[in-house]
């Protein structure tokens, strides 16, 4: 059987160099612009690209020239390249749609867009900021739900805000640096002249997840809102009549929170009012909140006139009133002022203990009372939730709200005690022999409220009360919401990052019926846009060699 011969003339191999050449060039080329760098294997590309073209131009001028000047167009050559440019500019458009991160929602209730407060928020964005996200792989399909709206602040400050996630398990340098504790924690900071997290500008976002993750947009604004304010915001401690010292580290102590709002941008500081009262000072002016931090007696006339000289400019006051067994103890229900409190803001103490009756809400004993009702219409329990984040509160003193306030005062209730519960007002049998009982006729009947608040809506003064201090000291202020409703509470109190009222949208709570990740959409891409065409020119060579190689024999 004779062989046959395979002759490949000067021009054919020119042709093959060139396809090579122009394929390699386009690829090196598409990479290039995918990369935004040159790689090793994009270089390769590029130089095989430019000796493939140099080599057809060498074993084929005429042909070389004929395609320049288009007389080839009637051939084969001219099909194969205008196929490998047609899949250059489709590449290249998906390239540059990609990274532009276009964004369209098609949904009824517009639930994918930014609310016009969320926008007024970002206008104020000057600096480079950065979402920093921790992800695992276990929390891949969270980080998906949390991408599809942080883009949206990306888009909407022209790339003024960034987006960047890192795997905890691979890098746990950073996981440690950052103090991650959970997975899918979330931070925002400033950025420095060369694009490095400015780690003094560092504050954790507080996203809600889960039944009340309509609240993303609300968590992630709001702490844009106090990166904002960073600086802006100053909180002073009264360290009059024995009041705890936000210096004291110790487990009864409140350096904890202390610091917490240090590092979150409030700057904090420290004034006595008994001083105050003394040399006829006033509170600075530049306090957005003072806090009584379970002053142990009652304030004098004088101190209350500072007290209320600063709430008639628009001040703020937090009172951290324990149920105390002292003599002249600190608002006591016939003292000057729980009375000031009562006839100003419709809010004052009682003289009792909340003991709890229900055995499903006591923590170690009765006196140990969990938040059995949390009122999260109102900024300071929004984020409080009675199954997920309840308060702990220990020997915690009842408060009472007047329902009929006072002119252009508002007021209202954050947390209740259960229906079991009452108001143990026997506080020297209870502070003797640490024995108490329900009496009918003098005792009181649950619920009791335990956390309360006031606005005048005239002069913007803001109070609230809480029946017990305990719950913020650094052994306690770590369990369960303790440390959301401090948090809230001196939000709301400083108008630190100024609440914001967003209308009733929300994203969705899991991820939409068609979405894919970027990893998705560029194997999608390569397959579409590059490989299928591909197939179809090869095929097409296959079929133009073989009529080649019909026509020679």
């Amino acid at each position: 059987m004779q062989q046959e011969t395979i002759i490949i003339r000067r021009h054919q191999l020119g042709q093959w160099a060139g396809f090579v050449g122009g394929g390699a060039a386009l690829l090196g080329v598409i990479g290039l612009l995918w990369q935004g760098n040159v790689t090793p294997l994009i270089a390769a590309c590029l130089i095989i690209g430019a000796a493939g073209l140099a080599l057809w131009a060498l074993l084929a001028p005429q042909e070389f020239i004929g395609f320049v000047t288009g007389r080839q167009a009637r051939y084969g050559t001219m099909a194969v390249f205008s196929t490998l440019l047609l899949i250059g500019v489709v590449a290249l458009a998906y390239i540059v749609l990609q990274r532009a991160v276009l964004t369209l929602d098609m949904t009824e209730g517009q639930r994918f867009t930014l609310s016009s407060e969320t926008y007024e928020v970002l206008r104020r964005v000057s600096r480079p900021i950065r979402i920093t996200g921790f992800y695992s792989p276990r929390a891949l399909q969270t980080r998906e739900v949390d991408d599809q709206f942080f883009r949206l602040y990306e888009i909407a400050t022209d790339g003024l805000i960034t987006r960047e996630y890192i795997d905890p398990d691979v890098n746990v340098a950073q996981r440690n640096a950052f103090g991650v504790t959970e997975d899918g924690t979330v931070f925002i900071s400033y950025l420095t002249a060369d694009g490095i997290i400015d780690t003094s500008t560092l504050m954790q976002v507080p996203i809600t997840r889960g039944e009340s993750s309509s609240r993303q947009e609300r968590d992630l604004t709001g702490a844009l809102a106090r990166l904002l304010a960073a600086g802006s915001i100053t909180v002073y401690f009264d360290l009059s009549h024995n009041a705890l010292s936000p210096f004291d580290t110790s487990a009864q102590g409140i350096s904890g929170i202390n610091n917490g709002m240090r590092s979150n941008g409030v700057i904090t500081s420290v004034l006595n009012l008994t001083d105050l009262a003394t040399s006829g000072g006033s509170i600075p002016a530049n306090a957005a909140a003072v806090i009584l931090a379970r002053p142990t007696t009652d304030l004098t006339d004088a101190e209350i006139a500072v007290v209320d000289r600063y709430l008639n400019t628009g001040g703020a006051l937090l009172i951290l009133a324990d149920a105390l067994f002292n003599q002249d103890t600190f608002l006591q229900q016939d003292g000057a002022f729980n009375r000031y409190l009562w006839d100003n803001y419709g809010l004052r103490a009682l003289n009792a203990v909340v003991v709890e009756a229900d055995p499903g809400m006591i923590a170690q004993t009765p006196l140990d009372i969990i938040s059995a009702v949390v009122f999260t219409e109102t900024d300071l329990g929004a984020r409080l939730n009675t199954d997920t984040t309840p308060t702990l509160f220990s020997v915690a003193r009842a408060l009472e709200v007047n329902d009929s306030p006072p002119p252009d005062i508002s007021n209202g209730r954050v947390i209740l005690s259960s229906d079991s519960s009452y108001g143990e007002t026997n506080l020297q049998a209870l502070a003797e022999t640490n024995t108490f009982r329900y009496d009918e006729g003098q005792d009181i009947r649950g619920p009791l409220a335990t956390v309360i608040w006031a606005n005048n809506q005239q002069t913007k003064a803001r109070v609230a009360i809480i029946g017990d201090s305990d719950f913020v000291t650094n052994g306690s202020v770590g369990i369960g919401g303790n440390g959301i409703l401090f948090t809230d509470t001196i939000t709301w109190l400083s108008r630190f990052g100024e609440a914001i009222n967003f209308r009733p949208q929300a994203f969705t709570t899991s991820l939409p019926l068609i979405f894919v990740s970027t990893q998705t959409l560029d194997l999608i891409a390569f397959i579409t846009v590059i490989l299928m065409p591909g197939l179809v020119l090869l095929a097409g060579l296959a079929v133009w060699l073989r009529r080649q190689r019909a026509q020679t024999l």
